[in-house]
């Protein structure tokens, strides 16, 4: 587990951030995820989501770090500095990429709420994939701590996914 990783607001901070979810469907803990670099922390604090959806959404507005085809995964930065990871799925790099669709590229700018890539639930479903999508921060050691929401159920865009506090 990591350490940034808390169940409730710590009592003190001076900021606190809310980030959209990326993706709709049923909340579950990033270690119910199978990826050991998830399931151990190293890929930092966090949350994911299960469902059939086929669209991941961009948290907040800032620009891309990097498009990660192979892995199914973008990184982005918020205007705040926030540096995320977005990842769906397990381990997809034997696909090279098939049923992945992104337009975005290293330096675009993003705005809240935007595509930021598609999948083909479905398909990647009968190849055993996990239809989990996962956010990660990847510069956490900032903040006092991150909170995964507490509901059981989120839609992509509309509801909080992370509470950070500064």
């Amino acid at each position: 587990m990591n350490a940034k990783q808390l169940q409730y607001a710590p009592d003190s901070f001076t900021k606190q951030f809310v980030t959209l979810s990326p993706f709709s469907g049923q909340v579950v803990s990033l270690s119910h995820i199978d990826d050991p670099y998830y399931k151990s922390g190293l890929m930092g604090p966090g949350a994911a989501t299960s469902s059939t959806s086929n669209t991941v959404l961009s948290p907040f507005a800032g620009k891309v770090l990097t498009v990660s085809p192979l892995d199914y995964a973008i990184d982005i930065q918020s205007s705040a500095g926030l540096k995320c990871k977005i990842k769906y799925g397990g381990d997809t790099s034997h696909l090279h990429g098939a049923q992945f669709a992104c337009s975005l590229k290293r330096g675009d700018e993003i705005r809240l709420k935007q595509v930021l890539f598609t999948v083909n639930a479905a398909w990647l479903k009968q190849r055993g994939v996990s239809n989990t999508c996962s956010m990660t921060l990847l510069n956490a050691n900032a903040l006092i701590g991150v909170v995964p929401t507490h509901q059981k159920f989120v839609e992509a865009g509309e509801d909080t996914l992370l509470t950070l506090y500064l």
